[in-house]
């Protein structure tokens, strides 16, 4: 979109023409938004309950310092999402902070912000509003804003619920040295697809509604994650290690290894759910509609709020330590 007032050149940009010139003319609205980008504040009257998630995203922390543009933007938005996903939520709108090192890389920032666009405008969500400054380094702070009547919560275990996970965990953990680090070995596809372009699954979150007792995205670590689930409820939750979904890439690789990267890696954004033994059926055929693999991986029992492992019999306290973001 062209500058209102003068055509400055990328590097003599200020805050505004730099938000004017890549993050204005978007398409998208909607119907609560009464004010959005252009004032001190956003309005936003809601119809509904509404869920805000907010996520930061830092080179070097949280995406490689060598990634794209459009690499950091996936990196950013489709883990922010997940949040929404979780809850049970209809995506609404976002606000985006963003920090940009001096002189501002065009070709960097071309490709975040057209990838930004594009997911946004994929995905349904409005860009409502932010900030822009400088800094010693890209940082990414996305709030996201959806809509849920009786959102998903993590308190929500009962006894002898069942412990489902969706798709095939583990497979971004696996790739991580090869992102990393480029030159090194091959990988599979769909391990990088993983990583880069993770999958909030906003679908399941809603259908999950009505079928599920709790949820939680997977981003921490399927272990870490479950642990938040069993703490939140007061329950222990037993995971079955010969139940957990394997991806065929996976094969050919030391049984250990799979396990502590499913259990332990992070970086899925899959949904970590518990439900009644009385939806079994209906979840098989949820997974069938979506042609997502749901997987029963465990059981929640009577307990002080951990996550426990069974294999061959053995039951055992498992590490929940997880990704640590600080």
């Amino acid at each position: 979109m062209p500058l209102p007032v003068r055509h400055a050149t990328l590097p003599d940009m200020n805050e505004f023409e730099l938000i004017a010139h890549y993050f204005r003319g978007w398409q998208g609205t909607h119907p609560d938004l009464i004010l959005g980008q252009g004032d001190d504040c956003l309005i936003w009257h809601p119809s509904r309950a509404t869920v805000m998630s907010i996520d930061t995203a830092v080179a070097g922390r949280h995406f490689p310092e060598q990634a794209t543009g459009a690499q950091a933007a996936q990196r950013a938005f489709l883990p922010a999402l997940s949040d929404i996903a979780a809850m049970g939520a209809e995506p609404a709108f976002f606000t985006l902070a963003l920090t940009l090192p001096r002189p501002l890389n065009e070709r960097w920032l071309d490709a975040f912000a057209g990838r930004l666009r594009e997911l946004s405008e994929s995905y349904g969500l409005v860009l409502a509003g932010g900030d822009t400054t400088s800094g010693p380094g890209p940082v990414i702070s996305l709030q996201m804003h959806g809509l849920v009547d009786t959102p998903l919560r993590r308190d929500g275990v009962q006894p002898n619920d069942d412990l489902w996970v969706s798709g095939l965990p583990g497979r971004a953990a696996a790739v991580l040295p090869a992102v990393l680090n480029p030159a090194g070995a091959s990988v599979p596809p769909d391990w990088l697809d993983a990583y880069w372009s993770p999958q909030p699954r906003l679908e399941l979150g809603l259908r999950l509604i009505g079928l599920a007792s709790a949820a939680i995205d997977v981003s921490d670590g399927l272990a870490a994650d479950s642990g938040h689930l069993a703490r939140a409820s007061g329950l222990d939750l037993l995971i079955d290690i010969d139940s957990l979904p394997q991806a065929p890439s996976f094969e050919g690789y030391p049984k250990d290894q799979v396990t502590s990267w499913i259990l332990s890696g992070g970086d899925d954004y899959e949904l970590a759910f518990t439900a009644s033994p009385r939806q079994r059926q209906s979840l098989k055929a949820l997974a069938a509609a979506l042609a997502l693999p749901l997987t029963r991986i465990g059981q929640a029992v009577a307990g002080d709020g951990q996550a426990l492992i069974r294999h061959n019999g053995e039951v055992k306290a498992l590490d929940q330590a997880g990704f640590q973001h600080f």
